[in-house]
């Protein structure tokens, strides 16, 4: 039996327990990287997220993410600067027709802040990992972890994302976005710091980059816990103004 499970970006990807395995066929292992196993969790990422586009200055602000788990699927919890968020759920067994973004207020569908900082929603849960499997590349090593390099396509067909999944761990280290037609990324993530909690790895910083622009998302603060006797962490989603 599976013991590691991982929180956001996969799992929305951001708390990971490392388990060794026999090599899998790529089918197989896009299965544990999309289905992780573990009991029900729950986790708070808080930080600050930077971004700076060419000849501007840099811009920043509070970024939340709340994230509560079981087999099923991931419900996770997206807030900028206490002002606009949005709802973005996982179920594991629907694959990418089991994706949902929703917007927690109008400011958040009207008037987006999120994006001005070069970020969609579902980079920080990761929902790219349930695109359709295109093909598998040559091993590499990216942060000196060995990774698997798997080609997705996303619903629409309008672009694809290259992925480095770590072998070890089964959780995506970094990404190139391309459009359809286009040979360049026009988007970039690379998870480019981890820390230690407890029999966990964290992951610490996060960067988004395309071409004149990056974003560096820093978590200061992480908690992870399970849920007693049903119960979810009191507060672990914010409340925000209509």
């Amino acid at each position: 039996m599976i013991k590691s499970f991982f929180l956001i970006l996969s799992l929305c990807g951001f708390c990971f327990a490392a388990y060794a395995d026999k090599k899998l066929s790529v089918q197989d292992f896009l299965y544990r990287v999309r289905h992780p196993a573990g009991r029900k969790r729950w986790a708070i990422m808080d930080g600050e997220v930077l971004h700076r586009r060419r000849a501007k200055n840099t811009v920043k602000a509070n970024l939340y993410l709340g994230i509560l788990f079981n087999r099923e699927h991931t419900l996770a919890q997206v807030v900028i600067n206490k002002k606009q968020g949005y709802m973005v759920g996982q179920a594991f067994i629907k694959g990418k027709d089991g994706t949902s973004i929703i917007p927690l207020n109008e400011a958040s569908k009207t008037n987006p802040i999120l994006g001005d900082f070069g970020l969609r929603p579902q980079d920080l849960t990761m929902t790219f990992l349930y695109w359709e499997f295109i093909k598998e590349f040559p091993e590499e090593s990216s942060k000196m972890i060995n990774c698997r390099v798997l080609e997705l396509k996303s619903p629409d067909d309008k672009e694809t994302a290259k992925v480095w999944i770590s072998q070890k761990y089964y959780f995506p280290i970094k990404v190139e976005w391309t459009r359809i037609n286009e040979k360049e990324a026009f988007r970039n993530l690379e998870v480019s710091s981890f820390k230690q909690q407890g029999k966990y790895g964290i992951i610490k910083r996060l960067e988004l980059y395309g071409p004149g622009w990056r974003t560096k998302i820093n978590f200061t603060k992480t908690e992870i816990g399970t849920p007693e006797n049903g119960a979810v962490r009191k507060g672990l989603f914010l409340r925000l103004k209509k």
